[in-house]
């Protein structure tokens, strides 16, 4: 059923253009605590549901933190939950497990439990409790409503055996359902090797699909299963059935992560995989689902071991770009034509390791939240930063929030469709990315010169469609599910 429904404008930022090179700045000054050190999870995601985006952070990777941020220019204010575990945590996502308004934080580490910290008393407090079930090595982890109930689900990557899966019992807690998905490799093996995993539409026949990027150390032979990223296509009804193959997305190539996004504007998810056996690599969607190397010619050229990689508009000119870090940092502008620019001497020269993207001052432009992590998880000595845009670009955007009533309340598995003379820019709302790090859910579009979006079409998880007309630049909007809010706007 598709309804055209109101949106919520939350803020409205005037936008100077101001053309320049991309650019960011310390902003280590709005922080409560700017001598922080964090390990490889990080997250920057809004907790309380203010419309702000916050910062969770593990201090010595262990003990939790929350920066919530205030008013343009005013500190932000910190929240010490305390120690999770006594060793630092090597994933961490971030959703609303009980539909309650509050995000909650699960976070995981090497044979420790994986810690459910959730959201309390209309998000002033948060209490700890831990998922039943054996013990594992959490590396990526996610949140997403696999089997599409309403209530989100919770997936974990295992290192030294097989995935995991714990299932919501539509209260909030999670019980083990490994056998949702059966993951073990042809030929056999111990199904290790699990690195960071994503969960995405990327053949857009209206269900979320399984990606693993799999690397097992020590393991040589590139045909070995453990070193084979898997593809779990859901063939309806929540029946998976690995298929990396037929898609060209089965590379033995100690991957680490892979992204899903649109480089080009056509509507579907092209895929970008971190790789520490051979280059990195770019691939194309065809439209099917079925993916081309683009990497020769794209201008892609990843040093080092990459730890992290992510496509978002950085410079709002409606393209996204891929930032990666490891123990190298790379920021890659999109061309606009499938090839990319590396941008120049944007942070400074300290190497990133990890990272977690948003908007830190809400003023339209992405921002990094930069953790200098000792490969792979040991916090260094080298301070945290909040990395601002500078928003050089004088670019315009649009930014967008989900609300979900009777799909999970993020609204996560959502994809956006942002509509205009650019084409088609699609987004997807994921909780959980990469290797162990959240992102903002806030779904950000960059519009370059342009000051209008031709339409807005939600695509709900449930089946719902959402759609509004001729919105203007420069918003912050949240979209409820399948109801209408104030002001009016109707197709």
């Amino acid at each position: 059923m598709t309804k055209f429904y109101a949106l919520f404008p939350l803020f409205l930022a005037l936008a100077f253009p101001s053309f320049g090179q991309l650019s960011f700045s310390n902003g280590n000054g709005l922080l409560s605590n700017s001598g922080f050190h964090s390990g490889v999870a990080i997250a920057v995601v809004d907790m309380n549901g203010d419309g702000l985006d916050d910062i969770v952070r593990l201090s010595q990777g262990r003990a939790l933190e929350i920066e919530f941020q205030q008013a343009a220019g005013v500190p932000f204010l910190n929240y010490t939950f305390g120690s999770l575990s006594g060793q630092s945590q090597w994933s961490m996502c971030v959703a609303d497990v009980d539909n309650d308004g509050y995000n909650d934080v699960l976070a995981g580490g090497r044979y420790d439990e994986v810690k459910l910290v959730r959201a309390m008393e209309n998000g002033t407090a948060y209490e700890m409790s831990t998922l039943p079930g054996p013990g594992l090595f959490v590396q990526g982890s996610n949140l997403a409503d696999i089997n599409n109930d309403g209530w989100i689900d919770y997936f974990a990557c295992h290192d030294d055996g097989e995935s995991r899966i714990w299932r919501n019992d539509s209260t909030g807690n999670f019980l083990p359902a490994d056998e949702w998905i059966d993951m073990a490799t042809v030929p056999a093996s111990d199904n290790s090797g699990n690195y960071g995993s994503i969960w995405t539409d990327f053949d857009l026949d209206g269900d979320l699909d399984l990606y693993i990027a799999k690397c097992r150390q020590g393991v040589n032979n590139p045909s070995d299963p453990r070193r084979i990223n898997a593809l779990y296509l859901n063939t309806g009804e929540n029946n998976f059935v690995e298929a990396a193959d037929s898609f060209n997305l089965k590379i033995g190539a100690q991957s680490w992560t892979a992204d899903f996004q649109d480089i080009d504007n056509d509507g579907d998810y092209d895929c970008f995989i971190t790789n520490h056996d051979v280059p990195s690599m770019l691939l194309e969607n065809d439209g099917a689902g079925h993916f081309t190397d683009i990497t020769d010619g794209s201008g892609i050229n990843i040093a080092g071991l990459p730890i992290q990689g992510v496509m978002r508009d950085f410079d709002n000119d409606g393209f996204v770009d891929l930032l990666v870090a490891g123990t190298r940092q790379h920021l890659f502008l999109n061309n606009g034509d499938k090839t990319f620019t590396e941008a120049q001497g944007v942070f400074d020269n300290n190497q990133m390791e990890s990272f977690a993207i948003g908007d830190l001052n809400h003023d339209g432009f992405l921002d990094v939240y930069g953790g200098y992590a000792q490969v792979y998880t040991t916090p260094s000595n080298i301070d945290d930063v909040v990395w601002l845009n500078d928003a050089a670009s004088g670019n315009h955007f649009i930014a967008v929030s989900l609300i979900g009533v009777e799909c999970n309340r993020n609204g996560i598995g959502a994809r956006i469709e942002a509509y205009g003379p650019w084409g088609i820019q699609a987004r997807e709302v994921r909780a959980g990315e990469s290797y162990g790090i959240m992102n903002s859910m806030t779904q950000h579009f960059g519009l370059g010169a342009y000051e209008m979006v031709d339409s807005l079409v939600i695509r709900w998880p449930n089946g719902h469609i959402d759609t509004v007309q001729n919105l203007a630049a420069n918003q912050f909007i949240t979209v409820i599910e399948n109801r209408c809010t104030s002001p009016a706007a109707y197709i």
